[in-house]
């Protein structure tokens, strides 16, 4: 599984367009087997600034998460690709087990 976190004002090329798109149009270029993007509601990263839902109040510069799912072999395959793109933010990469996948063959 690789988790890909930064804010929701993060951009990406030329026109602009948000980052979490232009990351799930690689991993899908990429043949990756799926990507999901995730907005937070509430979060900090390693500036310790506080990042909140717009509804609730505070800043519109919420936290997003792209989780993407494949082999592991083809998920570092892709990071040249993506580690560019994440100027502030974190990548990680976990290992797991798939135990159910209704949309294709396990572990393929």
């Amino acid at each position: 599984m690789l988790l890909i976190f930064f804010d929701e004002s993060d951009t990406w090329g030329d026109p602009r367009i948000p980052l979490y798109e232009a990351v799930v149009r690689v991993l899908l270029e990429e043949g990756i087997a799926g990507a999901t993007v995730l907005r937070g509601l509430l979060g900090f990263g390693a500036a310790h600034k506080l990042t909140q839902d717009i509804l609730s109040g505070s800043t519109a510069d919420r936290p997003v998460v792209v989780l993407s799912i494949d082999r592991e072999d083809k998920l570092r395959s892709v990071l040249p690709r993506l580690q560019p793109m994440v100027a502030e933010g974190l990548v990680f990469l976990a290992g797991g087990e798939v135990l159910h996948w209704a949309g294709g063959e396990a572990g393929a």
